[in-house]
């Protein structure tokens, strides 16, 4: 079993051990931050108000995801979403992202949205198979913006 947790400092060089270069930075924080990084550069919630992050831990405790939750407009977006590599591609990053979106439902959010690189067809799938349409406007970019109903 799962369990979704607020992230600590001491989670950020985890998860920043997870971002092996550039490319897998720019799908996980898009261009607002650069490699190398530090992993205290992870730690900026106080620039996103009412921003929170979140760590998915096995029944162990031990963490194999991330999620950022950032109020937008009417709406809440996941970013920084990303699943530890030692276990990609065993339904972990399904499982955080429904405890997300139970998070969401329960803070009174009625809808999310995200932002994904177009080229990233896992991850388009997974949130395709869990009912994020691609906004119309954004299929031809090379970041597609996609969100859902709660």
């Amino acid at each position: 079993m799962h369990s979704l947790r607020p992230r600590t400092n001491a989670d950020l060089p985890v998860v920043a051990s997870w971002v092996p270069n550039a490319e897998a930075l720019y799908a996980f924080a898009g261009p607002w931050m650069t490699w190398p990084f530090l992993p205290e550069e992870l730690d900026d919630l106080h620039r996103r108000p009412g921003a929170t992050a979140w760590m998915l831990d096995t029944s162990d405790g031990e963490p194999v995801g991330h999620v950022q939750l950032t109020p937008v407009d009417d709406a809440l977006r996941i970013g920084r979403l990303i699943v530890a590599p030692s276990v990609r591609g065993e339904g972990r990053g399904r499982r955080l992202l429904r405890l997300a979106l139970d998070h969401a439902g329960a803070r009174g959010v009625s809808r999310v949205q995200l932002g994904v690189l177009a080229s990233n067809t896992p991850a388009r799938r997974l949130y395709e198979s869990l009912g994020f349409v691609a906004d119309p406007e954004t299929l031809d970019a090379p970041m597609m913006l996609m969100a859902r109903d709660i």
